[in-house]
């Protein structure tokens, strides 16, 4: 311990060190727009300390712990069975290039151990954001002003400005015994969308309930719609994102021409 601990110190003198020279070898106002060398203090800093004592500290993922049982069809996670290359904000530091995968059922965060002898799930409440497959998730909390969002569930960003848009996947096991088999176990897949006005969460469905929640520019909604063949039915996720990204557009302008 007492080791660590020197080497830890010697290394933040290190850091200074390259930060200081950063700072003074370009003029004050230079440095603040060039963090290049604080950047690659913090990345050096993480290397330093590979594995990361922060994140490989967590309970084990025990897949057949959770699921004693065969599915049939379907599995519980985001995308890919496979675990993939990802960024994650956990305990308030990033660490990037993380071996990540997404448990929808369970809501859990996993990431291998670095011997890659068996997989951690991270604490939820200590995860701000993350991503996975170029998608990016971050953790709401229960909206109390009308109970729309689930606790500290992870929704996909669709869409983020003044107005934004969230996805939450949702997977359940499902069973029949229609199969000459037996017990036949599948994964029912469905999306809840949901768009943040005015720091209010709404629950979007389908267009009247869209319409619903941007009722203050409905007629604008409806003609943007109608031109560019907006259903909200087959693609919601990009039929649902031009949309906000449409009613952010005008508000914008509505409130620039008033200024």
């Amino acid at each position: 311990m007492k080791e660590f601990f020197s080497h830890t110190r010697l290394f933040l003198f290190f850091i200074f060190i390259a930060i200081g020279n950063n700072c003074t070898s370009q003029d004050y106002e230079d440095s603040l727009s060039d963090k290049s060398g604080i950047e690659n203090a913090i990345n050096l800093y993480h290397r330093f300390l590979s594995p990361e004592p922060g994140l490989y500290n967590g309970p084990e993922y025990a897949y057949n712990q959770y699921y004693p049982f065969i599915i049939n069809e379907g599995d519980p996670f985001f995308l890919s069975k496979i675990f993939n290359d990802g960024s994650v904000y956990y305990d308030g530091v990033l660490y990037k290039n993380v071996s990540l995968n997404f448990d929808i059922i369970k809501n859990e965060i996993l990431i291998n151990d670095p011997a890659h002898t068996h997989i951690i799930k991270l604490n939820t409440e200590r995860i701000e954001w993350f991503t996975i497959l170029d998608h990016t998730f971050v953790r709401l909390s229960a909206d109390s002003s009308n109970n729309v969002l689930n606790k500290n569930r992870f929704y996909e960003i669709l869409y983020k400005s003044n107005t934004s848009l969230y996805k939450s996947e949702v997977k359940t096991i499902k069973e029949n015994t229609a199969s000459a088999l037996g017990l036949n176990r599948y994964v029912q897949e469905s999306d809840d969308y949901f768009i943040k006005k005015d720091n209010q969460f709404f629950k979007v469905k389908n267009k009247k309930t869209a319409l619903l929640a941007l009722k203050d520019r409905k007629k604008d909604i409806l003609q943007f719609m109608h031109r560019n063949k907006l259903k909200i039915k087959k693609d919601k996720d990009n039929d649902l994102r031009k949309i906000v990204a449409y009613y952010d557009e005008i508000k914008n302008n509505s409130n620039n021409k008033s200024e």
